[in-house]
């Protein structure tokens, strides 16, 4: 089921919005919009770019800078982990961030760089707390397609920046849905390193696909 729905994920997560009328927001969401909006004119103004289309590890590298400086990736990657992060070793728990995280930057560039034709809006914020944290709901609009609700959970780190660490799809959030499928294969096998085997084959899949 998710992977229907992470074809939406991969444009959304870094998507060029198109702003629509709303409410006065809190000034956190309002900030944590700009970053939103930022990093994705980024993306989607130097992906199209031949130079981009044409090398897809130059894009990838890319994306991986942006993706740095709007999500907070190991944040996401150890939520994902959840409760296996117990049993985890430090070293295993930076093999899992890494590889993680490489799984989810290329996803994204092959999304961005073979689908374009999209647009975003933004619904009003109604949650006035001063908690450090917001969610930025958005709806993607594709031709020929139903619309699609998105929400971005974000957090104001020590650093006063906000972070993406979790993306609810359709109601589905990414978070959950990688850690149940995670603490499957931990439980089926009784090791983190399994996990983290699979993600180093598909990576390396992905890379051998890409340049094939």
């Amino acid at each position: 089921m998710f992977h229907r729905q992470s074809l939406s994920l991969l444009i959304l997560f870094f998507s060029f919005f198109a702003l629509s009328p709303v409410a006065p927001a809190a000034e956190d969401a309002t900030q944590a919009r700009r970053v939103i909006e930022n990093s994705s004119e980024q993306i989607k103004q130097t992906l199209k770019q031949p130079a981009y289309q044409k090398d897809f590890d130059k894009s990838v590298r890319f994306v991986d800078g942006i993706v740095t400086e709007f999500a907070d990736m190991p944040r996401v990657a150890l939520l994902v982990l959840g409760k296996n992060i117990r049993q985890a070793t430090p070293e295993q728990r930076q093999r899992f961030i890494e590889e993680f995280k490489t799984l989810l930057v290329r996803t994204y560039t092959r999304a961005f760089l073979d689908y374009k034709d999209w647009s975003l809006t933004f619904k009003p914020y109604a949650d006035d707390r001063d908690d450090g944290r917001t969610i930025i709901k958005t709806v993607v609009h594709q031709p020929g397609q139903q619309p699609v609700e998105v929400s971005y959970r974000m957090l104001l780190n020590k650093q006063g920046e906000w972070k993406v660490y979790d993306i609810i799809i359709g109601g589905v959030s990414l978070v959950t849905n990688y850690r149940t499928s995670f603490n499957q294969e931990i439980a089926q096998t009784g090791s983190i390193d399994s996990v983290i085997q699979k993600l180093v084959d598909k990576n390396s899949k992905s890379v051998t696909d890409d340049k094939g």
